[in-house]
């Protein structure tokens, strides 16, 4: 290695000593064997140097005329720093990989610390009746399961029948009218990686509408309109309208 580069890291690990715990923290989630993406704060200058570090660690390094673009350790071969812009892109992400990323650009520290965690895909959840044995005089409620352990943070939507996706939590009452109008429900489970959404559960209180019985006065009107429409096309056809001259 180097006089420049062990200078480089000195200088960068100096730095982030006195300044990292002012730094902004970015939560970073990504999948194990996925690609993770880092952005540094917007430069409004022309970039000569860039420093990436993992940890205490050198991870990627370029200064303009002077030190080559190189990548360092665990990171060879599968990582790209853009020296225009200084984002870094990390492919084949493992769980060993999670961590604490920062960067230095043309010798300032950036006020922006990544932490990054491995997260899975979140399952496929499950719409539960809560409680199981729950009737029409308790308070009944729904609830979109599934193990969410090492999904990170999961947002939950659901969706009346065929209507539209709302946002709510993985729990949610249901209302003495919704017991009785709607067929099913759906939840659907989302992390920064994946969603996916249950089978639609079918509501054990919905009841089907039955059409009213027509009055006789709307009968009786309804056969007299038909009466007289077919009378109308009767006369019609024996005495046709003779074409004006």
């Amino acid at each position: 290695m180097g006089r420049s580069v062990v200078l480089g890291a000195l200088l960068v690990l100096l730095v982030a000593n006195v300044s990292f715990c002012q730094a902004q923290t970015v939560e970073k989630y990504f999948r194990v064997g996925g690609t993770l993406q880092l952005s540094p704060e917007p430069v409004y200058e022309q970039i000569t140097s860039i420093v990436w570090t993992y940890g205490k660690n050198l991870l990627a390094e370029w200064e303009k005329d002077q030190i080559p673009l190189t990548y360092y350790s665990k990171f060879r071969g599968r990582t790209t720093l853009n020296t225009g812009t200084g984002e870094l892109e990390i492919r084949d992400m493992t769980a060993a990989d999670s961590g604490w990323y920062s960067v230095e650009i043309n010798n300032q520290f950036q006020g922006r610390v990544h932490k990054t965690v491995a997260i899975e895909d979140v399952p496929r959840p499950e719409v539960t009746l809560q409680p199981l044995a729950c009737d029409r005089p308790s308070l009944c409620g729904l609830k979109c399961y599934g193990d969410i352990t090492n999904a990170g943070p999961v947002t939950y939507s659901w969706k009346k029948d065929d209507g539209e996706w709302e946002r709510g939590q993985d729990k949610r009452d249901l209302s003495s009218l919704e017991m009785d109008s709607v067929k099913t429900f759906t939840c659907r489970m989302e992390n920064s990686v994946s969603q996916k959404e249950s089978l639609p559960f079918k509501n054990r209180f919905y009841q089907e509408k039955t059409p009213e019985p027509e009055s006789a006065a709307a009968f009786f009107y309804r056969f007299k309109e038909s009466v007289k429409t077919g009378i109308d096309v009767i006369f019609a056809a024996m005495f046709p309208t003779a074409p004006e001259q």
